[in-house]
C-alpha cells in the first residue's frame, strides 16, 4: 500500500481489488453459508445476485463508458447493493426511470463499497468528479462513527465501531479509535465531509440520503439542518424487507428510496435537459 494507492495522480484509486474484473456470486456477508442457516430467500435463489465488477473493482462498467447521461452513486454497501442484483438497488432503478422518461442513454457508476465511511465518500467524489464528469451525483452518506485510517504498517483501516476485527494489530487500532471517539467528534467529521462535497459538488445537480437509523438526537439534527442544504435531501433508506444476505435493505426498500430521489429531482429540476 502507498499513497498513490488512496490518492492516485491520474484516475481513480482501486476499489475491492480482490474481485476487480471478476464476476462473483456471493460477497463478503452475501456468503452461501449464511444463506443457507437463514434456510434461503423468499426471492431470490443461489443465482440470483451476480456481483461483476469492473477493472479496477467497482460493482459498474468501465469508466471509459459514455453516454448522454453520466451518474456516479456512492456509498457504502447499501449503494454497492450488498444482497441484491445490480438492477434492484435504488441508483439503477433511478437510472432506468431516467433513461425511459428521457429517451436518452444513461452510464450509471457505483462507486459504494462495503463498510466505507462519509472520509471516503468525500474522498473518492474529490478523485471521480473531474474524471468522469456526472451530470447528477447521488450520495447516500453512512454511519458517521466510520473512518478512514491508515496504520504504521500501511494498512489501510476502516475503523467501524460495530466490527470486531480479528488479527492483533487492527484490533488494537479499533481499541484506540475507541477510546478516542465521541458522538459529538462523529458529528464534526460529518460536517467536515459533507461541506467539502457540497463545495465540490457546487454548480452540478446532486442528491443525497442518509442511511436507516438515527444519527443525531433533536438538538445536533437542529444545528446540523442549519448549515446542509435540505433541497437535496431525499430521505432515508427504509428498511421494510432484506436482500439475500439477510441484514441489509431489500427490493422494495430500495425501490422507495427510489421514489424519493425521483420526487426530489422532478422538484429540483422539472424541465431537466442533458
Amino acid at each position: 500500500m502507498s499513497l498513490c494507492d488512496l490518492i492516485p495522480a491520474r484516475g481513480l484509486p482501486p476499489g475491492t481489488s480482490e474481485v476487480a474484473g471478476h464476476e462473483v456470486k456471493w460477497l463478503f456477508g452475501d456468503s452461501s453459508e449464511r444463506y443457507r442457516r437463514h434456510g434461503g430467500h423468499p426471492i431470490y435463489g443461489e443465482n440470483d445476485v451476480v456481483y461483476c465488477f469492473n477493472s479496477l473493482g467497482y460493482r459498474c462498467p468501465e469508466f471509459d463508458v459514455d453516454a448522454d447521461i453520466r451518474i456516479v452513486a456512492i456509498g457504502c454497501s447499501h449503494v454497492l447493493g450488498l444482497g441484491l442484483p445490480r438492477d434492484a438497488i435504488f441508483h439503477e432503478v433511478f437510472a432506468e426511470r431516467l433513461r425511459r422518461t428521457s429517451g436518452k442513454s444513461v452510464v450509471l457508476w457505483n462507486l459504494g463499497r462495503c463498510g466505507a465511511s462519509n472520509d471516503y465518500i468525500s474522498r473518492l467524489l474529490y478523485l471521480a468528479v473531474p474524471q468522469l464528469d456526472p451530470h447528477i451525483v447521488l450520495i447516500n452518506f453512512t454511519h458517521m462513527a466510520r473512518r478512514e485510517y491508515v496504520s504504521v504498517q500501511n494498512h489501510p483501516v476502516t475503523y467501524n465501531p460495530r466490527f470486531a476485527p480479528t488479527d492483533a494489530v487492527t484490533s488494537d487500532i479499533f481499541r484506540h479509535f475507541a477510546g478516542l471517539s465521541s458522538e459529538f467528534d462523529d458529528q464534526l467529521n460529518f460536517f467536515k465531509n459533507y461541506k467539502a462535497v457540497e463545495h465540490l459538488l457546487s454548480g452540478r445537480l446532486w442528491l443525497y440520503s442518509r442511511r436507516v437509523g438515527k444519527d443525531f438526537d433533536a438538538m445536533a439534527a437542529e444545528l446540523m439542518a442549519a448549515h446542509m442544504d435540505l433541497r437535496r435531501f431525499a430521505g432515508r433508506l427504509p428498511l421494510v424487507d432484506r436482500g439475500r444476505d439477510g441484514g441489509h435493505p431489500g427490493p422494495k426498500s430500495h425501490h422507495q428510496l427510489a421514489d424519493l430521489y425521483w420526487a426530489k429531482f422532478v422538484e429540483l429540476c422539472p424541465d431537466a435537459k442533458f
